[in-house]
């Protein structure tokens, strides 16, 4: 492959940067070939190596010797100082020098296998959307369908978390660690992956022969210690598997690109079907896919019948998401997301630094990733310490770059004129482009050592990230619950208001074992384990806070008391729970148990005593 702007340049690359170039129509052709001629360039001259055989400063396809990988790295002439310090550090230098190899594996296994157990060590108990998803994938299948409905998701995650809780059971360790082993499922993709960018830059002339391993080690670290990897590995929701699929998506779809054969277009349409079954976001990506290869099939008729196949398979998981269409009808008619408010134009670059984490961390993060991505996707190695620049982006940065921005614009216009949610989890459709951009400017970077350095900070604060995202408790539910059990006599009343904190709290006492409280829930039939979100704002707004007091004394009668769990500024509620919090006092005497903390999902728990 060859980036058509590179051709007849003096900043090229030498060597060898052409692919196999025209075939015969029914021989297959590699992928970066293609990307090349999408460029503009020229047909890439046929036979010539895909990939320069040389030596790599990171390990998988370095030198052979020690000696080899310390010179390719340029270590002992950048960093060992050769004079000036005594035998005894000399012989340690020469030490590590020889084992530089076995050090760099063991520095990158250990970053990976800290970020993998991150995973899995959140001691946060459920929140509303977690404890919600539990409880509808514990329904029996047909219960469970129906109760998406309501919900206003798509049935794949839901469906594989009541096949794992079918194994693992339920226990908050249990429904956590599906999300947790897809994730840890990303990590050899991303390498692959980030290998496959690398290869395309550096036969595009646009990065370093050694760029398919710098690549591939970057991504494979940024995905490891990727705070909002680690966040929503630890979550029982279907981030995870988003991330996961868009990455067996985009696999499958190059494979797709390089060959249109019934099996890889067959997969392509299986992988399109998965995306849609798991969350509706995905639409924004594949329309953004399936926009490019209509472009580029009307640009480029040589590579018409390829991607005009590709864009074919791709449709055609219409069909097997039409069983699924009279329900997502229903949902987009009647759910939505009423909870979200609208956003500003700003909410691009948020949602770089909500990716990044928290704090100060999650700042500097934030920086790498933009800088990394930048540099990615405008830069080139130009000799020596420089890099050029074109701003109009090169080969494949400008496709990735597309790819990490256009489904977030689309989304944001879908926010502000159709009334959808724009909320940072849901982006992850978006982030493996945006990681391996950000890993191919790391690769691009000139100096063994400034790369290094850039991944030692980018790793450094995304587990730091990691590890306050998931030990930071995002919901009270726990806390409440526990004083629910030690203040409730059989009969007692639990009231919610919201119906939002019903499902996390419900959850939580149900773990102290059976229940002897009633529940009510605030203008919500469905019980304090689900929420239901059909026609939510017209339903919330035609409750009322005083007819809902009366309900819950009346239900708690002289004898018994009423718990009250109760948060206010919750969208379309205005102030009816503080309503209802007053009428009862007019009837009980109040006493505030737990106070309401600053957390995701904070709460607090009011007991109204028996009746004056």
């Amino acid at each position: 492959m060859v980036d058509a702007d590179a051709t007849g340049s003096s900043e090229a690359a030498p060597g060898p940067a052409l692919l196999p170039g025209p075939r015969d129509p029914e021989r297959p052709r590699p992928l970066e070939g293609r990307l090349a001629s999408l460029e503009g360039g020229p047909p890439p001259a046929h036979g010539s190596s895909s990939e320069p055989k040389v030596a790599s400063p990171i390990p998988g396809t370095g030198p052979t010797s020690d000696t080899e990988l310390t010179q390719s790295t340029g270590l002992a002439g950048e960093v060992a100082p050769s004079r000036g310090i005594g035998p005894a550090w000399r012989g340690l230098w020469g030490l590590v020098r020889g084992h530089a190899h076995a050090l760099l594996m063991v520095a990158v296994g250990f970053a990976v296998a800290v970020g993998a157990v991150l995973r899995f060590a959140t001691p946060s108990h459920l929140w509303l959307d977690e404890s919600l998803t539990v409880a509808i994938a514990s329904l029996p299948v047909s219960d469970l369908l129906h109760a998406l409905r309501h919900d206003g998701s798509p049935p794949l995650y839901y469906l594989l978390l009541h096949v794992w809780i079918a194994v693992f059971g339920d226990g908050d360790v249990a429904v956590r660690a599906l999300s947790g082993v897809l994730s840890l499922l990303t990590l050899p993709l991303a390498w692959l992956g980030g290998r496959r960018v690398g290869r395309i830059a550096s036969g595009a002339g646009n990065a370093g022969s050694d760029a398919p391993t710098w690549v591939a080690v970057a991504t494979l670290l940024l995905f490891s210690c990727s705070p909002y990897a680690i966040r929503y590995g630890s979550e029982t929701r279907m981030y995870s598997l988003v991330v996961l699929l868009v990455l067996v998506f985009g696999f499958t779809a190059v494979r797709a690109l390089e060959r249109s054969s019934l099996p890889r277009l067959g997969l392509l349409t299986l992988t399109t079907t998965a995306l849609v079954y798991t969350h509706y976001w995905t639409f924004l990506l594949i329309f953004t896919v399936a926009a490019f290869l209509l472009l580029q099939a009307r640009r480029r008729p040589y590579y018409r019948r390829v991607t005009l196949r590709a864009f074919v398979a791709m449709a055609a998981s219409a069909v097997l998401f039409a069983p699924w269409m009279p329900s997502f009808a229903f949902q987009m008619l009647h759910t939505g997301t009423p909870w979200a408010p609208k956003v500003q134009a700003q909410v691009l670059l948020d949602t770089v630094f909500d990716w990044a984490g928290p704090q100060s961390t999650g700042a500097l993060l934030g920086v790498v990733l933009l800088g990394g991505a930048l540099i990615g996707f405008t830069a080139r190695p130009a000799g020596g310490r420089e890099l050029a620049v074109r701003v109009t982006g090169r080969v494949p940065g400008r496709y990735l770059a597309a790819i990490w921005l256009a489904p977030l614009v689309l989304a944001y216009f879908v926010n502000a004129f159709g009334g959808s949610a724009y909320a940072e989890r849901y982006t992850g459709i978006a982030l493996p482009a945006c990681l391996m951009l950000a890993s191919l400017g790391i690769a691009v970077l000139p100096g063994t050592r400034v790369r290094a350095i850039v991944l030692v900070l980018a790793v450094g604060s995304g587990l730091i990230g990691g590890w306050q995202l998931a030990r930071t408790e995002r919901t009270q539910a726990g806390e409440i619950a526990g004083r629910i059990v030690a203040l409730a006599r059989p009969g007692d009343v639990v009231a919610y208001c919201p119906d939002q904190l019903g499902p996390a709290v419900h959850r939580a006492l149900s773990r102290h074992g059976p229940l002897t409280v009633r529940e009510i829930v605030y203008a919500d039939s469905s019980g304090p384990s689900l929420v239901d979100w059909v026609d939510y704002p017209d339903r919330m707004r035609h409750a009322n806070g005083t007819a809902f007091a009366a309900e819950v004394n009346e239900l708690a009668g002289p004898d018994h008391a009423v718990l009250l769990v109760r948060a206010d500024g919750y969208r379309f509620l205005e102030g009816a729970c503080a309503v209802l919090s007053d009428q009862l006092a007019t009837l009980r005497d109040r006493t505030v148990q737990v106070y309401q903390r600053d957390l995701y999902e904070g709460a607090s728990l009011e007991r109204f005593s028996t009746l004056r």
